[in-house]
């Protein structure tokens, strides 16, 4: 998907999401700089369901639907999972093991931190970081 399929999609998605109409969704994007956050961070976020989506823009714009950031969490972990895995050599389960023991996780589930709100791969290098001291 292109970076403008990409954006055009959040923003009809996150119309019907919000019952708005999507020039005033597009209007709030570009004031909000939630535009400029899509594709900052496209590469990042183009594969993400678009639930998480939804939940990430909410979050974005300081709406906060839901206090409970789970389902975001149970999208990031799982890629941050597979990197850990591929980058040490160690299998999957290895992986979850260690990444659910390390700070890094325990600052993913502490919802004040708002670190739900980073890609899986800035979470990935944090937990690199915290391995290598």
């Amino acid at each position: 998907m292109s970076e403008l399929s990409f954006v055009t999609f959040c923003v009809e998605y996150y119309a019907e999401h919000t019952n708005q109409p999507s020039e005033k969704v597009y209007e709030l994007f570009k004031k909000e700089k939630v535009l400029d956050m899509l594709r900052d961070d496209y590469d990042d976020l183009h594969g993400m369901s678009m639930e998480y989506m939804m939940q990430l823009i909410d979050w974005y714009l300081g709406e906060k639907k839901t206090d409970s950031h789970a389902l975001i969490k149970a999208t990031l972990i799982p890629e941050i999972v597979r990197m850990i895995s591929e980058k040490y050599n160690i299998s999957e389960e290895e992986a979850m093991d260690e990444f659910y023991a390390s700070g890094t996780a325990e600052a993913l589930s502490d919802s004040e931190t708002g670190l739900y709100g980073q890609s899986a791969l800035f979470i990935f290098g944090l937990f690199c970081e915290e391995k290598a001291e």
